[in-house]
């Protein structure tokens, strides 16, 4: 091993390049994880506002019977200790929370993406793939689609829905008057 003096250690005949790679896929799933949390807000505003169209309720199944399908096996294990249904349920509770709030939020998110991204596509030529550098600007459109679609959705009259034109992960929202 050798050190640089600076706290970063690289590897003979390595010239640091796996510790790039080991970097770039912790920047990659920290912009992942900020996407992905935009997204969760954004549709929780969208369901509150009313703008998706839910299946209707499962005669057969009721949510606290979904939460234990899902998440009863988790109940075996006696560490970490697994959250119980009355829990889960509160804190899935959007009762306290405007959809105007959770859209400023998802804004928020998907600002924080496209500045990450911008970042990233202007690294030195060589450290992102051709392929990450297709799927950071496809993360990039998606990010500013759904940050325009959010100013839009709450204004009367505007109807969503979800395509994958940008980006095979990551939907975007379509904002569009609805039809008369």
């Amino acid at each position: 091993d050798v050190g640089d003096g600076g706290g970063t250690v690289t590897y003979e005949g390595d010239s640091g390049a796996s510790l790039v790679r080991v970097k770039m896929e912790t920047y990659v799933m920290e912009l992942t994880k900020t996407m992905c949390k935009g997204l969760v807000r954004m549709l929780a505003g969208l369901k509150l506002a009313g703008k998706l169209e839910r299946p209707p309720p499962s005669p057969f199944t009721e949510e606290e019977q979904n939460f234990w399908q899902r998440f009863g096996v988790f109940h075996v294990t006696p560490e970490p200790q697994a959250l119980n249904y009355p829990d889960f349920a509160q804190y899935m509770s959007l009762d306290d929370i405007a959809p105007g709030q959770l859209f400023m939020m998802a804004s928020d998110c998907f600002s924080q993406v496209r500045t990450q991204v911008k970042q990233l596509l202007n690294l030195p030529p060589g450290i992102l793939t051709a392929e990450q550098a297709e799927d950071m600007a496809g993360l990039e459109r998606v990010a500013a689609a759904n940050m325009t679609a959010v100013r839009l959705v709450e204004m009367p009259g505007i109807e969503v829905d979800f395509e994958y034109k940008h980006h095979p992960i990551f939907a975007s929202v379509l904002a569009r008057r609805a039809k008369k």
